[in-house]
């Protein structure tokens, strides 16, 4: 199993995942089901289906799915996402077929297996993108959908965090500066399409999500944050609350002193086996 990043990019390794994997679990939950939803609808799934949902997180499509009547199939390569996604699943009475530490450059699965297979906001953080896509295009059935989600763009404080930290911090990860990947649709659907993909089609979709103050927004960021988390456990307490500071001084001079609104829009891929 792949664990380390290969591409340079700190969030392909299941670190930041690791750190992050209780923050993001509850404090992205309305989000995370909200883009849920919307794959689920576009896969056209028959009745009773088989899915599996890769790089999983904390398993807010699985848990839909399974909600619904289907079987789920699900791994991610953060042992902590594992962990909370088996914890909600008994918590809401929800029994998943299989739920794994798995790596989903190499699925464990086998050929033609799935009804449906999806990757909510993870392939696209996959050293090998190429390798994602194909496994993924491998297990499912001919004529079954895929669906994956990745983040075109992102508007309000979050970027201005991610700015002032990395004028604070060297090597700051996954700055303003640097486009998520697969942001263009039309990367996008050329490498769904390379990934054995047929039908390929781009739907974006924009949501607004507001937070009651500043001092939540920047409560939740540091707990949901990938980026953030893993570059606040690489500093000591008091380097790191110095950095806090400044992030805070920058967002009251910035924003209103009232709710916080973050507009997020999302590209949600969707191709044919």
């Amino acid at each position: 199993m792949k664990t380390q990043r290969e591409n340079g990019n700190p969030l392909s390794s299941a670190e930041p995942w690791n750190l992050v994997a209780d923050g993001y679990t509850t404090e992205l939950k309305y989000w995370s089901e909200l883009i849920a939803g919307k794959a689920l609808e576009l896969a056209n799934l028959p009745s009773s289906p088989h899915i599996v949902d890769i790089a999983a997180g904390p398993g807010s499509l699985s848990l839909l799915a399974a909600k619904a009547g289907a079987v789920v199939s699900a791994i991610d390569f953060s042992e902590n996402m594992v962990t909370n996604l088996l914890r909600s699943s008994k918590e809401m009475g929800l029994t998943l077929a299989d739920v794994r530490v798995g790596d989903g450059q190499n699925l464990p699965y086998d050929d033609c297996q799935f009804d449906g297979a999806f990757s909510m906001v993870g392939l696209i953080f996959f050293p090998d993108r190429g390798a994602g896509f194909r496994e993924m295009c491998r297990v499912l059935r001919p004529g079954c959908r895929a669906v994956v989600s990745s983040i075109a763009s992102i508007e309000g404080p979050f970027v201005q965090v991610l700015e002032v930290m990395s004028e604070i911090v060297p090597a700051m990860p996954n700055t303003s500066n640097n486009k998520p990947p697969l942001s263009n649709s039309n990367d996008f659907s050329q490498e769904m399409s390379d990934g054995g993909f047929r039908d390929v089609t781009i739907h974006t979709v924009t949501e607004v999500f507001t937070t009651p103050t500043l001092a939540d927004f920047w409560w939740k960021t540091q707990r949901s944050a990938a980026p953030v988390a893993l570059i606040k456990s690489s500093l000591g307490e008091e380097q790191w609350d110095e950095v806090s500071t400044e992030v805070i001084r920058h967002l009251q001079e910035t924003f209103s002193k009232g709710s916080v609104e973050e507009v997020f829009t999302m590209h949600l891929g969707v191709g044919v086996r």
